[in-house]
């Protein structure tokens, strides 16, 4: 199994459905109401089958090369999922998505699980630059994004919509390889 330990605490894998798919789902169950604020996939999945299902799917394109779903694990607990959503294999980038259920929020785990990932991604698959799409409202994830010093690139409008006919304003962060090595 695909393990990335960040550090004591942090880690990301990938899922393994029979086991992870029931802690996930629960996760889901508990933060619904604010995961489906930025998640329209949130209101829609409705049974441990269903997570299951997905984390399989998931597997199938991470065998692809297509993208790459980790479960982020705190203490070994899984306590969200993060993710390249498409990686471009031929423009050398790829876009971050990530959640985490509500009683793990303010433990500077996002951080970390989204550094592990561009680590993850600069330096095992070679990318170019990394992409996170955020809602303009969604003030964590646009702190997540400013705290990795990525670069506002500009703010999409109307790009997104949550299923209700409404289109959501999206900023564009993005950081590339020479900015990330320079970090160091």
């Amino acid at each position: 199994m695909f393990s990335f330990k960040y550090d004591d605490d942090v880690s990301l894998s990938l899922p393994l459905p029979d086991n992870d798919a029931e802690a996930l789902f629960a996760l889901v169950e508990n933060s619904r109401t604010t995961l489906a604020q930025w998640l329209p996939w949130a209101n829609r999945l409705t049974s441990v089958d269903d997570e299951k299902n997905f984390l399989q799917k998931t597997l199938t394109h991470f065998g692809t090369g297509g993208s790459l779903n980790c479960v982020i694990r705190y203490r070994n607990e899984p306590v969200g999922m993060i993710s390249f959503n498409t990686i471009n294999k031929k423009r050398q980038q790829a876009d971050i998505g990530y959640w985490l259920g509500n009683q793990w929020h303010h433990k500077n785990i996002m951080h970390r699980a989204v550094t592990a990932l561009m680590t993850i991604g600069f330096d095992e698959y070679k990318l170019r630059k990394i992409i996170i799409n955020v809602d303009v409202h969604n003030d964590a994830s646009n702190h997540v994004a400013q705290k990795l010093n990525c670069h506002l690139d500009g703010t999409k409008r109307e790009d997104t919509s949550y299923g209700n006919d409404i289109f959501a304003d999206m900023n564009e962060w993005t950081i590339l390889r020479s900015e990330w090595e320079s970090r160091k």
